[in-house]
């Protein structure tokens, strides 16, 4: 993928934040998070600089990391790129319940209940929307992440009110292998299940956090989020999916079903002739396809207009790593 070069608001060309440095593996990305646990992507949460009157800089982008991570492996390798495309960028960690083993790991988010945690994720949406003063944000989640975007949407006022004549403040929710429907986790799932239904789920509950008896298949919170449908009038939706994912199983469970006033686009990473690329839960956020894809999504030109000047980027990817090959880390 090209290194595009960000502009400030008079137009004079500054300094790349994707260099031979930056991350292109998760591995690594995760490692550093570790020993640097308060360390955010390069680029984020600028919170001075004005929003451009039109295209990427006028419509702030809202990243939302997911179960057990943080906001730098999971973006230190997105964050960048979307600035240098132009976009303002702001990534929060959120989530982090103190109660659970987990949740005292400094630099492990995403652990505590998942309607808890809507009301960090929203307080920092709308926060991002008042000092900015844009009227919609783009939403982009991973995993639990995209959870967390549609509950902005249904139960933070982020869908907006029709009767009441109010447009939605989010404008495209993009996901990289979202927490949609539940999971079975490759099976570990349903043996959760079976460990909560003999009164056996508090030891367990006690270390991973609430976070993942939340997102099993048939969950209380799971069927709360889809209680109305997969999306919201108004807003236009792209899930990123693999077919290698072993967390949110089966990978189908991603897809959303588009209803009424809504847009949804579900793509495998894999098309397209990307066959070399086996992206997993995790190095799906370093897969060069599912970047590609995302900038098409966030695009702000006229519709085909970004892929008829882009073709389709290909790149090998590896499990729990990220791109290998020419740029690799």
């Amino acid at each position: 993928m090209p290194v595009s070069h960000r502009t400030d608001i008079v137009g004079e060309m500054n300094t790349p934040l994707v260099t031979d440095r930056t991350p292109r593996a998760f591995t690594p990305a995760f490692l550093y998070s570790q020993r640097h646990p308060r360390r955010m992507p390069d680029g984020v949460n600028d919170w001075d600089t004005p929003l451009a009157e039109s295209g990427p800089g006028s419509v702030p982008v809202v990243l939302i990391h997911g179960t057990w991570m943080n906001s730098y492996c999971t973006w230190s390798l997105i964050a960048p790129t979307l600035v240098d495309a132009g976009y303002r960028v702001f990534a929060v960690n959120y989530g982090q319940d103190p109660s659970c083993f987990l949740g005292r790991r400094p630099a492990c988010f995403g652990n505590a209940g998942l309607l808890e945690a809507q009301a960090e994720v929203a307080a920092f949406i709308d926060k991002v929307l008042e000092h900015t003063g844009a009227p919609v944000v783009d939403l982009v989640g991973h995993s639990q992440g995209v959870a967390q975007a549609r509950l902005y949407l249904t139960d933070s006022g982020g869908a907006g009110d029709p009767a009441a004549g109010t447009a939605p403040r989010v404008r495209r929710v993009i996901g990289f292998a979202g927490s949609n429907h539940g999971t079975t986790m490759s099976g570990l799932g349903s043996l959760g299940r079976w460990i909560k239904n003999r009164g056996l789920y508090g030891p367990l509950r006690a270390v991973l956090g609430r976070c993942a008896e939340d997102q099993m298949i048939g969950s209380a919170a799971m069927a709360h989020i889809n209680l109305h449908g997969d999306t919201v009038p108004g807003v236009d939706y792209t899930m990123l999916c693999s077919r290698y994912d072993e967390i949110v199983t089966p990978w189908r469970t991603q897809f959303l079903e588009e209803g009424e006033g809504a847009t949804v686009r579900n793509l495998q990473v894999q098309d397209h002739g990307n066959g070399g690329d086996i992206s997993d839960h995790l190095s799906l956020l370093y897969s060069p396809r599912a970047i590609d894809l995302m900038l098409e999504a966030l695009d702000h030109g006229p519709e085909g207009d970004y892929r008829a000047n882009n073709p389709h980027v290909t790149g090998r990817v590896l499990p729990f790593w990220g791109k290998i090959g020419k740029n690799g880390k």
